[in-house]
């Protein structure tokens, strides 16, 4: 299975800092990232727990239902725009052929 690297958000939530400093450190090479997609900054679990000594959080984060938030949206819309395109261009492709 692909590993799960953490959003922004999560990492600002791992880290105790704001999403801002986050990027900030990013830019500064602080802070190793990936960019996806050339648009959205990803984080290695790992590499976060480094930066934090690998201590854990005095107050574990509560369990809440996952919710999709807007960059999971934006990452699907992303990497599949060509197959929801042709796929709408199939169906209305067929339509045509059908009721003429």
């Amino acid at each position: 299975m692909p590993e799960k690297l953490l959003t922004l958000e999560e990492a600002s939530g791992l880290l105790g800092i704001s999403e801002e400093e986050i990027k900030k450190m990013v830019e500064k090479g602080e802070l190793p990232a990936y960019q996806i997609g050339g648009r959205f900054l990803r984080f290695r679990k790992e590499q976060i727990e480094a930066i934090v000594g690998g201590i854990a959080r005095a107050k574990p984060l509560e369990k809440t239902p996952e919710q999709p938030s807007m960059d999971k949206l934006l990452d699907f819309f992303y990497f599949n725009d060509f197959y929801i395109i042709s796929a709408i261009l199939a169906f209305l492709i067929l339509w045509v052929i059908i009721k003429f």
